[in-house]
């Protein structure tokens, strides 16, 4: 069935679901990168992202909103290593209150992975990171305190941090059978998010990577 119609003009348009799916998709492209951003808009009459706007163009959709979650991870964490350079916590109360100022930052993007318009698979892989990313957080939070601590003169013993899994998380196939890119990790391969050099200087906040 032609999918094209003609305008007053005699110049062909689009119509029915190629025309919807065009819609859908400009919505979300325009939604992601307010997101990306740091915009936390309402995802009120944007498409699901089920197949039904065609596998190739949720594809693009897909990993357009993991390279952006990745970044809202990556300012979320460079934020809350500035705050560990400015005033690393002293004991157990101020780590907890570091954590908790900064928990509604993970909060929204918990939200975001909870949207019933994502494919599960997605939602899993964003909220496995974020489960990871909390963790490391809490590792470099509490690895200050301990440092601001500890004697100046004393010998340190090195701690090993909790570190994800290096393995990449399975990216979500579209009812198409499309594979769309892997929701990348908060930074590359091997690498961490410094907040500070070694020494006396909080120690390097962990970039969560994800598991397979």
């Amino acid at each position: 069935m032609n999918s094209e119609r003609w305008d007053t003009n005699g110049v062909p348009g689009i119509r029915g679901p190629a025309l919807v799916a065009q819609g859908g998709y400009a919505m979300w492209v325009a939604w992601i990168e307010a997101f990306r951003r740091g915009e936390d808009r309402d995802t009120a009459g944007l498409p699901s992202i089920d197949g039904g706007m065609g596998s190739y163009v949720e594809a693009r959709l897909l990993e357009r909103l993991s390279a952006s979650f990745s970044e809202r991870v990556r300012q979320w964490q460079s934020v809350l290593g500035e705050r560990i350079v400015a005033a690393p916590p002293v004991d157990e109360v101020a780590v907890t209150a570091l954590l908790r100022d900064a928990a509604p930052g993970l909060e929204r993007l918990a939200r975001v992975a909870g949207s019933p318009l994502l494919p599960r698979t997605m939602s899993l892989a964003m909220h496995d990171l974020l489960g990871q990313v909390r963790a490391g957080a809490r590792d470099a939070v509490e690895e200050s305190s301990r440092r601001v601590r500890e004697p100046a003169g004393e010998p340190r013993v090195p701690r090993v941090s909790r570190r994800p899994g290096s393995g990449p998380v399975p990216a979500p196939r579209t009812p198409g059978g499309v594979r769309p890119s892997r929701l990348p990790s908060p930074a590359s391969p091997g690498r961490t998010t410094p907040v500070g050099d070694s020494g006396d200087q909080p120690p390097v906040l962990p970039t969560a990577r994800t598991r397979p």
